[in-house]
C-alpha cells in the first residue's frame, strides 16, 4: 500500500475505491457503517471505443470528476498496475491511473494503493483467487443491492478493493 498523505481519514467518510482501466473502469462509493463495509454505489465505466485516446481519457477525467463532485469522498483507494505482456494496455491504463490520480488530488482526496494480491488476501485469504473466488467473497462479505445489470470484474474488483481498504484501515 502506497500513502500519499500523512494524516490518517476517518472512517465515516465515505471512499472512492477504483479499479482502473482504460476501456473499463470500475467505482465504488463506500463507507464503514456499525463496523462493516457498506456499498453506497458501484459501476463499471466504459469508455467508447471508437473515440481516440485523447477523447476517452477525457471521458474518464469528466467520469471521475462527476462522481467526485457527487459524493464528496475524502479517501481515494485505487489499484496499483499489473503489467503483464501486452504493453499497449499497461500504457492506457497507466494514462487512465494518472487521470483518476490527478482529478482526486485536485480536490484535496488523501490517496492509497493496493496491489492485485494485496486485495485479494485482504477479501478471501488466498493471495492467487481468481475473479469467481472474489466475487463470491465479495457477495458474502457486505450486501450487495440489487442491480439492473449484471456487475462486471471491474466493479467487483473496486467494491473489493473498498473492502481492502476499510479492513485496513479499521481492522475489521
Amino acid at each position: 500500500m502506497t500513502k500519499f498523505k500523512t494524516s490518517t481519514p476517518t472512517l465515516s467518510e465515505t471512499i472512492l475505491a477504483i479499479d482502473p482501466g482504460f476501456d473499463r473502469i470500475g467505482l465504488a462509493m463506500m463507507k464503514l457503517e456499525r463496523d462493516r463495509p457498506r456499498l453506497l454505489f458501484s459501476e463499471c465505466f466504459k469508455t467508447d471505443s471508437k473515440k481516440v485516446r485523447p477523447e476517452r481519457l477525457f471521458s474518464i477525467g469528466r467520469r471521475i470528476k462527476e462522481v467526485i463532485k457527487k459524493w464528496r469522498p475524502k479517501t481515494l483507494a485505487v489499484e496499483t498496475i499489473f503489467f503483464n505482456t501486452n504493453t499497449t494496455s499497461a500504457i492506457g491504463v497507466a494514462e487512465a491511473r494518472g487521470i483518476i490520480i490527478y482529478e482526486a488530488i485536485g480536490t484535496g482526496m488523501e490517496i492509497f494503493e493496493y496491489g492485485p494480491q494485496t486485495i485479494k488476501i485482504a477479501v478471501t485469504g488466498y493471495g492467487k483467487a481468481d475473479k469467481i473466488q472474489m466475487a463470491n467473497m465479495v457477495k458474502k462479505l457486505i450486501d450487495l443491492p440489487e442491480k439492473s445489470s449484471k456487475r462486471l470484474d471491474d466493479e467487483i474488483d473496486a467494491i473489493a478493493l473498498g473492502i481492502t481498504h476499510l479492513a485496513t484501515k479499521k481492522g475489521i
